[in-house]
């Protein structure tokens, strides 16, 4: 981004560019620091969310706010739990604009139960976030899921460690009553969606790898969203770097199959390599939103390891996990 001033008669250019460049030596050591705490904060904030599409949102602006706010740190924190309260606050914070939550009986005193480990917490997240206030299911998911203390818990929320075995003794009062009456079988939610002109040609372009048939459907201000990697602004940017290393990539490989399915209740175009083996691998899985026959808006997922596994434990393929892992 340019600014243009004027001073002293004569116009100077104050380019954002000199400062991005100084912060990118910088987010790169972030993230090789938080590398190893990656796939439990996605896993907690799949615990919180029960939808990966949300835990995306919630990974991202945890990693963001946590990078912004680490030059006000001014003594020691443990990474694991600090990105675990940046991600506590900003999902709190969110339930609160969604629906007015109300903590205020939270330091009333419970006998503490004993819990039946043998209960499967993350096979029943829609119970969770259904049947459990929010400080509930939080205190619950770090509690009995990542083990913290109650003290770690209280000083992760920012609470009392009395509230916190309030909250844990009822949210799993909850839970218990709940595995009395047994766990109804879930319906997948499956859906036709239709393919407009911009996806056929989008996913005709992704089966001949041609970057050119793909660019030409390309908004020339199209936002290009590289999920932990970075954004694109513009058709040419997104011409010249991520359309080019996908180019690249799929060069090397066999066969590319793509299709528009429907991917946990939001429609998205997948794209797989057929090896010579025979087995489907996912390559990458892509969101886009499209006006007048051009794509304006491109999300992808092939650097969030954690959901990428997930997506292909869903659709039942492989993942071809070469290509992409690490973050910086």
């Amino acid at each position: 981004m340019i600014y243009l001033y004027k001073v002293g008669g004569k116009v100077t250019i104050d380019n954002l560019n000199n400062l991005s460049n100084s912060l990118r030596s910088l987010e790169r050591d972030f993230k090789e620091k938080i590398e190893p705490y990656r796939t439990d904060l996605w896993r907690y904030c799949y615990s919180l969310t029960r939808s990966p599409w949300d835990t995306e949102d919630l990974v991202q602006d945890t990693l963001l706010k946590s990078f912004s706010v680490i030059a006000k740190l001014h003594h020691p924190v443990k990474t694991k739990s600090y990105l675990f309260k940046i991600a506590t606050n900003l999902f709190i914070d969110q339930k609160r604009k969604d629906k007015h939550i109300n903590f205020s009986d939270n330091n009333e005193q419970l006998i503490n139960i004993p819990f039946d480990d043998d209960f499967h917490l993350l096979e029943n997240l829609d119970f969770l976030v259904t049947n459990l206030s929010t400080m509930q299911h939080v205190v619950l998911i770090l509690s009995d899921v990542f083990k913290y203390t109650g003290n770690e818990v209280a000083e992760i929320i920012g609470t009392t460690e009395g509230a916190v075995h309030t909250n844990l003794s009822r949210a799993r009062e909850k839970l218990r009553n709940r595995k009395k009456e047994g766990v109804p079988k879930k319906n997948p939610n499956k859906k036709d969606i239709e393919i407009n002109k911009t996806i056929e040609i989008l996913l005709e372009g992704f089966r001949r790898k041609d970057p050119q048939l793909i660019s030409s459907i390309l908004d020339a201000n199209i936002v290009t969203d590289i999920i932990h990697s970075g954004i694109e602004l513009g058709a040419e940017e997104t011409k010249n770097n991520s359309l080019k290393d996908w180019h690249e990539v799929v060069q090397k490989q066999n066969i590319i199959v793509s299709d528009y399915i429907v991917l946990w209740g939001r429609p998205v175009l997948i794209e797989l390599e057929k090896k010579q083996d025979g087995q489907l691998y996912l390559n990458n899985v892509h969101y886009i939103e499209t006006d007048d026959d051009r794509i304006t808006y491109w999300k992808f997922y092939c650097f969030s390891w954690d959901f990428m596994k997930l997506a292909a434990k869903e659709l039942k393929v492989n993942l071809n996990a070469e290509y992409f892992y690490h973050i910086f």
